[in-house]
C-alpha cells in the first residue's frame, strides 16, 4: 500500500538520523575520553544526561522541520536544506540550555566540536543519497497503486503527462475515461462493475454537473476520491490548502520565512554572525574608516537615505559616506565612474565597506545578513507597475547581500536588469533556507576576491 511505502520511508530517514547521531556522539567521546577513565567518573552522568538531551532534541528539531516528510516526488536539495536547518537549530539550542543551565563547565568544548563535526559529515550526506536512491528505486519499481481517471480539459491531459514523466511517483493510470469526448459516466460505471479500482482521479472543478456523482460513485466502488480541478492559472507545485474551520483556504506561493521556526533560525543566524563581526570590525577598523572618511572632505562621517524595506515599509540606511555632497543622492544612483564619488569613496565601495554600518541594522533587526537590496524611494515608485511580482521582494527583510547580487545583479538600473532581479529575490522568498544563505554568503566573499 503507498501509504505503508511512505511509512517505511520516513522510519527509515529517521532510523538513519539516530544511528548516525549516536555514532557521531560515542565516536566523539571515545576521541576525547579514550585515555581516561571516563565510566568511573562523575561525568559519566552528565554526558548520559547530555546523551538523552541530544536525542530527544533531534527528534523534536526533525518533527518541526519535517525532514522525514517525503513528498511523492523527494527532492533531495530540500531535504538536506531541511536538514541542515536542524542541525544549526540543535547547535544553537544546545549551547543556549549549556549556558542557561550554567553546565557549560562540565563538558568538553572538544568532545562538541567532534560530535556536530561527525554529525555533519554524516546526516546530510545521508539525506542526500537516500533520498537520490528512493526517486531511482521508484523509478524502478513497480507501481504503487493504479487509478482510474476521469475528466476533461487541461488537468485531464496534464496528470496523463505528468504519470508518464514522472515513474517515481509510483502511479499508473488503469483507465482513462474523458467524458467531454467520446467517453461516458456510463462508461465509466460499467468498468468499475469489472475492474474497481483503488483510487478515482477526477479533473473536473468542484461546480460541474458531474462532480457530486462521480463523488458518491467513489463511495459506492470504495474508492479513494482525489479531484484535480482546473484553478485557471499556472501549475504551483507549492499550493497548499489550510481549512479555517470548516472553510479551505489556498495558498499559491511559498514562504518559509512565514513559519515560525525559521523566522526564529534566521534572526538568531543574524544576530550572531553580525555580532560576531561587529566584534571583529568595530575596535580598529571601524574609527580609520570614520577617519578616511572624514579626510576626505566636508560632510557627515555616515551618509543615511530612506529605503524601502520589509513589507514596504520605509526605514533609513547607514552607510560609510562615500561621495561628496550633492543634492541628486536620492534620486540618482552612483555609476561606475560617478564625479561625486571620492577617493577614499571608491576604496571603501570597492571593498564593500562602505556598508559595514548595516551590520547595526542587522542586529537591530532591521535588516537581514542575507534579502534583497533595499531600493530607493523612488526607483520603488518607478519600477513597482513596470516589473511583474516587484513588491513581493519586500514579504522579507532587506539584506547586506542576496541571491541578485551573487548571480551578477547589481549596479546600474534598467529595465531587464531590475526584472532580472526581482526573478532572483522571488525565488529566494519561495526557496529560503539557512543552507541557501549561507551560499550567498560564501558566494558574495568569493565573488569580492574575483574583483579585488
Amino acid at each position: 500500500m503507498p501509504a505503508n511505502h511512505n511509512r517505511l520511508s520516513q522510519f527509515l530517514v529517521l532510523l538513519g538520523d539516530f544511528a548516525l547521531l549516536n555514532a557521531a556522539f560515542f565516536g566523539a567521546a571515545w576521541q576525547r575520553f579514550r585515555d581516561l577513565p571516563f565510566f568511573d567518573t562523575p561525568y559519566y552522568d552528565y554526558y548520559l544526561q547530555l546523551w538523552l538531551i541530544l536525542n530527544l532534541l533531534w527528534l523534536v528539531l526533525s518533527f518541526i522541520f519535517r525532514t522525514y516528510d517525503l513528498a511523492l516526488k523527494p527532492e533531495p536539495r530540500q531535504s538536506v536544506s531541511k536538514t541542515f536547518n536542524v542541525f544549526i537549530g540543535h547547535l544553537f539550542v544546545v549551547l543556549l540550555l549549556l549556558v542557561a543551565l550554567q553546565r557549560s563547565e562540565q563538558y568538553s568544548r572538544l568532545f562538541f566540536v567532534y560530535f556536530y563535526s561527525g554529525v555533519a559529515l554524516t546526516i546530510l550526506p545521508w539525506h542526500f543519497f537516500y533520498l537520490r536512491f528512493l526517486r531511482s528505486f521508484r523509478r524502478r519499481s513497480r507501481p504503487l497503486r493504479t487509478v482510474v481517471l476521469v475528466g476533461e480539459g487541461r488537468a485531464f491531459d496534464d496528470f496523463i503527462q505528468l504519470v508518464g514523466r514522472n515513474p517515481e511517483l509510483g502511479i499508473a493510470v488503469s483507465r482513462s475515461f474523458r467524458i467531454d469526448k467520446s467517453d461516458s459516466l456510463e462508461d465509466l460505471e460499467a468498468y468499475l462493475e469489472q475492474s474497481p479500482g483503488e483510487e478515482l482521479f477526477v479533473a473536473l472543478n468542484p461546480g460541474h454537473a458531474a462532480f457530486g456523482k462521480l463523488y458518491r460513485l467513489a463511495d459506492q466502488h470504495v474508492m479513494n476520491f482525489r479531484a484535480l480541478p482546473d484553478l485557471g492559472m499556472p501549475p504551483m507545485k507549492s499550493m497548499r490548502i489550510d481549512f479555517y474551520d470548516h472553510l479551505p483556504v489556498l495558498s499559491f506561493r511559498p514562504e518559509p520565512l512565514q513559519q515560525w521556526h525559521n523566522r526564529w533560525l534566521k534572526r538568531s543566524f543574524d544576530i550572531l554572525f553580525s555580532l560576531l563581526l561587529i566584534l571583529i570590525c568595530l575596535p580598529l577598523l571601524f574609527p580609520i574608516l570614520a577617519i578616511g572618511v572624514k579626510l576626505s572632505g566636508p560632510g557627515p562621517i555616515f551618509f543615511k537615505q530612506k529605503r524601502s524595506g520589509y513589507r514596504g515599509e520605509e526605514f533609513v540606511i547607514y552607510k560609510f559616506r562615500s561621495m561628496a555632497l550633492n543634492a541628486q543622492s536620492d534620486t540618482h544612483q552612483a555609476k561606475a565612474e560617478d564625479p561625486r564619488i571620492t577617493s577614499f569613496g571608491r576604496f571603501i565601495r570597492r571593498w564593500h565597506l562602505d556598508e559595514l554600518p548595516q551590520l547595526f541594522q542587522v542586529l537591530g533587526g532591521e535588516m537581514s545578513m542575507v534579502g534583497p537590496r533595499p531600493h530607493m524611494i523612488a526607483h520603488t515608485e518607478e519600477y513597482r507597475n513596470l516589473v511583474d511580482r516587484y513588491m513581493l521582494r519586500h514579504l522579507v527583510k532587506p539584506g547586506l547581500t542576496g541571491l541578485a547580487q551573487v548571480q551578477g545583479y547589481k549596479g546600474e538600473h534598467d529595465l531587464p536588469s531590475m526584472e532580472a532581479r526581482v526573478r532572483a529575490d522571488v525565488y529566494y522568498l519561495e526557496n529560503w533556507s539557512l543552507l541557501l544563505d549561507l551560499s550567498i554568503i560564501l558566494r558574495t566573499l568569493a565573488s569580492w576576491s574575483k574583483t579585488n
